[in-house]
């Protein structure tokens, strides 16, 4: 009998608070898979939002493979829940109501497998661990099963909202941050759903779909943003229309200060790394703080294993079918992870990156490489708009743009860049008007635009 998988995303959760020197959170939970399971501390996503990262999540293909810029998950043909459908494994879920993602609750077979995100959306801590808990219990006869849950919890922060019912996280031992207090009100109950999974005929798996900004100080980004777009709105309704444009100008004066603080109340120069991440609005990057997520696998007598080699998002699922023992096709790029979790040969692979993308390139808009040693990246249209170039073994916070002083380096990424997107396949990435009106929608209300 094949194991059932429990698969878990939180959206939103960066790598570097679950493991390492920057760790702030409490989360004796995430800390047991560590010591008992697989942690790949090194992962990252190809991408800085959520849809985008799916789609290379669940089709083990790039952006530049796929060709989809629709802000909506599109299944490929040999999509991973196909390959688990075709495997015989009963599909269930519980997904956030939005219709970017509703493409993989075609795959989902449990009745009520949408929840709403918000705002106020349904957490953890209000309402879905009972959910996940009668979900899990539900399954008991559908062996095998794969249930895919994915956790807003972290999101109300980057609408500009706290989060509620973690009251008994606010002391700093649970974090200094109200970002790193959530997560550690996430382990909280993921580890009373943890007392329910038998390990034994059940891998576990939580990752992410890409990282997040933790401001520096938490007051700016916390309480005003919200205030000055309530302000905005407030204002365009109560004053005459020839106000509006001094008041905008007002408004513009004040969002600009905010983002011109450089330092902290100490007194010392904040780096290039913690200027972008107090910044409290929402901007499209390819820094790792946006990127580097975690990988965590328990179950099946998988050994105890923390690896430090880099590895995509990609290589999740076709690592989850070769413990599962499920044939799959071999990609281009994702491939399983085994060998390194069984100590065999292993050869790192560079990981390319994209902005997330909107229905039409902006100047926003970057691509770009990461080898291991070095990130690269630039405007997706022209090659000398905007490009940054990293040190990562002497500057991994990337603090220093190294770009101008070392072209030959840069040529040497292009090329990387180019030799991967060789012979690649386009698939159809079109939507309805209706659609796409319904995502902007979401998107606005979810802070990303």
């Amino acid at each position: 009998m094949k194991p059932n998988v429990l698969f878990v995303v939180v959206d939103g959760l960066r790598g570097d608070q679950c493991y390492g020197t920057d760790k702030e959170s409490n989360t004796p939970f995430l800390d047991s898979l560590i010591n008992e399971g697989v942690y790949f501390n090194n992962t990252f996503s190809s991408a800085d939002g959520t849809t985008i990262s799916l789609n290379c999540l669940f089709n083990s293909k790039f952006q530049f493979e796929t060709g989809i810029r629709a802000q909506k998950i599109i299944l490929t043909e040999n999509n991973h829940l196909q390959i688990l459908k075709n495997s015989n494994y009963y599909i269930a879920g519980l997904i956030p109501r939005l219709t970017s993602l509703l493409p993989i609750s075609d795959f989902l077979q449990n009745d009520d497998h949408l929840y709403e995100p918000g705002p106020p959306p349904e957490t953890l801590s209000t309402g879905m661990t009972e959910k996940i808990l009668s979900l899990l219990n539900s399954l008991q006869d559908k062996t095998p099963w794969f249930c895919y849950i994915h956790l807003f919890d972290l999101h109300p922060l980057r609408e500009g909202r706290e989060p509620i019912q973690i009251d008994q996280f606010k002391s700093k031992k649970f974090g200094n941050s109200t970002y790193a207090k959530t997560i550690s009100s996430i382990d909280f109950w993921l580890m009373k759903i943890s007392k329910k999974i038998d390990f034994n005929n059940t891998v576990f798996v939580l990752t992410s779909d890409h990282g997040e900004r933790i401001p520096f100080d938490e007051k700016f980004s916390f309480q005003l943003e919200p205030e000055l777009r309530n302000i905005s709105s407030v204002g365009k309704k109560v004053l005459p229309k020839s106000a509006h444009k001094t008041g905008g100008k007002i408004m513009g004066k004040i969002k600009n200060t905010v983002g011109k603080i450089k330092t902290d109340y100490s007194g010392k120069a904040l780096t290039s790394y913690q200027k972008r991440s107090r910044d409290p609005y929402f901007t499209l990057s390819l820094y790792d703080e946006l990127l580097h997520i975690p990988f965590f696998i328990k179950g099946k007598q998988l050994p105890s294993r923390n690896i430090s080699n880099q590895v995509s998002n990609l290589d999740i699922f076709p690592t989850i079918f070769e413990v599962l023992g499920i044939p799959y096709k071999h990609y281009k790029f994702g491939r399983s992870l085994c060998p390194l979790i069984y100590k065999q040969k292993f050869i790192d692979e560079d990981i390319f990156l994209h902005t997330i993308p909107y229905e039409k390139e902006s100047e926003s808009d970057a691509i770009g490489i990461r080898t291991g040693k070095y990130k690269y990246f630039r405007n997706s249209r022209e090659l000398k708009k905007n490009v940054h170039l990293y040190d990562l073994e002497n500057d991994p916070y990337e603090n220093n743009n190294i770009a101008k002083d070392n072209l030959v380096i840069i040529e040497k990424m292009e090329n990387l860049i180019n030799n991967m997107k060789m012979d690649t396949i386009k698939m159809d990435d079109t939507i309805t008007e209706e659609e796409e009106k319904q995502i902007s929608e979401e998107l606005k209300k979810l802070g990303y635009m």
